[in-house]
């Protein structure tokens, strides 16, 4: 078990591929906290069921005040942090459109959430891992790029958290602690089925599209970034830090 008796937060955890995460996670010996704004039961459910330890903390990554509080929750239940996944982001709600009619509180809802917020859960667990060490992966997209039409704000959030996963590694490097990212490509998740039921356009469906570009031609499904989620995590990566981690079967290059 290569996360055994390691603690992991995993935010955005509740379903798609923070839920993966965290049921891999459990797999190998990691006790995790299920963190999102709505309920994490079946996905703490699905870690105990692989015989680890899971609790629900609910948390709007937008709040500084709710991600202390979330990394203080996983320290009183377990008694240390050695991992972060900032993987909440806001997709599944974006209705693609031409930019020109994105709202100026549409950017910022979006920017608030999957930018700000890894910055928010980053300050939070750093108190808990500056003396030991730890992991922090925040999960970027392969949109940066490619940069497809219709949701600039979601393709810049990502661009800028690669950005930040940068500078977080040269910063948090003299505390031993790794900062990576991984970068999924067009994924079978809950938030994808909603973009793909609220697009306006016709023609072939996104998943079509991106298969055409993918030399693995297969579904990317939540379940893959498993194992990259894990290495980033484990002593595997111990020499790796500041790196963004493609895990799109090939449909982009960087």
């Amino acid at each position: 078990m290569r996360l055994k008796d390691k603690v992991a937060i995993i935010t955005g955890a509740a379903q798609g591929i923070g839920a993966a995460i965290a049921e891999g996670y459990g797999r190998e010996g990691a006790k995790v906290v299920i963190a999102d704004i709505v309920d994490g039961q079946d996905a703490v459910a699905a870690v105990e069921k692989t015989g680890s330890e899971a609790i629900y903390v609910k948390v709007d990554v937008t709040s500084q005040e709710g991600c202390d509080a979330m990394a203080e929750a996983a320290v009183k239940q377990f008694g240390r942090l050695d991992i972060l996944v900032n993987n909440a982001a806001m997709y599944g709600n974006i209705v693609k459109k031409p930019f020109m009619e994105i709202t100026t509180e549409e950017w910022n809802k979006v920017m608030e959430v999957n930018t700000t917020g890894p910055f928010h859960c980053t300050k939070s667990v750093f108190p808990h891992m500056k003396e030991k060490g730890g992991r922090i992966i925040n999960v970027g997209s392969s949109v940066l790029f490619e940069g497809p039409l219709g949701f600039p704000h979601y393709v810049a959030s990502k661009g800028a958290v690669f950005s930040f996963t940068r500078t977080m590694a040269r910063e948090l490097g003299a505390h031993n602690i790794n900062v990576n990212s991984l970068a999924p490509g067009y994924t079978q998740s809950e938030g994808s089925k909603k973009v793909e039921n609220a697009r306006t356009t016709k023609g072939p469906s996104s998943e079509e599209l991106v298969l055409q570009k993918r030399c693995l031609k297969k579904s990317g499904l939540p379940e893959y970034m498993i194992g990259t989620a894990i290495f980033l995590a484990s002593d595997d990566s111990e020499f790796i830090t500041g790196q963004l981690v493609l895990c799109d079967g090939g449909a982009s290059f960087h």
